[in-house]
């Protein structure tokens, strides 16, 4: 193939991929649009502004139809506490196994103590919501169907945990970050497999 030839195919595949004007304007429309609603999903979580929360009604039903909703709302400069789940594991023989989720030592990489880390939370904004009692308790019924067949106990105890970040004095005075003292914790009952054994008030204690 001569050089000639090459150019007439180079000529050709450079004809096929350009774009219109009227085309390139709606590409670029449709790149800022979707930046935008990437930048518009961390912005409108609550607290946010009324400004933030009508960007957010414009493109809320792009961010979820194509699952970009995400709720990454930036750290600083005031994070707040994260939640942990504890659970007491009554086996047939009476033991009592407890043990808490997420764990550095138990969940890892890093992505699948994230994914643990996402479950706890999942199960912290129902707790919030006193209203709905039932839908946390059928959340956490899941949680322990779950540690029930993974261990092979006849019941298992819930409990919300609520980590508090411990402030800069007591950083200071060498508090760390897991002393006991920055932990609540509300009981959310006792499970058996697919049955509530009993549930417990929606309180967190220090």
């Amino acid at each position: 193939m001569n050089s000639s030839e090459n150019n007439l195919d180079t000529d050709a595949c450079t004809e096929e991929v350009q774009l219109t004007p009227l085309r390139r304007r709606l590409v670029t429309c449709l790149l800022l649009f979707h930046l935008a609603a990437i930048v518009i999903a961390p912005w409108s979580v609550p607290p946010s502004s009324l400004l933030s929360g009508s960007c957010w009604e414009v493109v809320q039903p792009y961010l979820q139809s194509t699952y970009l909703n995400h709720g990454y709302h930036f750290f600083a400069p005031e994070p707040g506490a994260s939640h942990l789940i504890r659970y007491e594991l009554t086996m047939p023989n009476g033991e009592t196994v407890s043990g808490r989720f997420p764990d550095k030592q138990e969940h890892w990489p890093r992505l699948l103590y994230h994914r643990h880390f996402m479950l706890t939370e999942a199960l912290n904004r129902l707790a919030l919501d006193e209203a709905d009692n039932a839908a946390l308790t059928t959340v956490a019924q899941s949680y322990a169907d779950h540690l029930i067949e993974e261990s092979g106990a006849q019941s298992v105890r819930l409990f919300l945990q609520r980590h508090y970040i411990p402030s800069p004095q007591q950083v200071l005075d060498g508090l760390p970050l897991g002393d006991e003292s920055l932990y609540a914790e509300r009981p959310l009952g006792e499970f058996s497999q697919g049955t509530v054994i009993a549930s417990n008030p929606p309180e967190m204690k220090q």
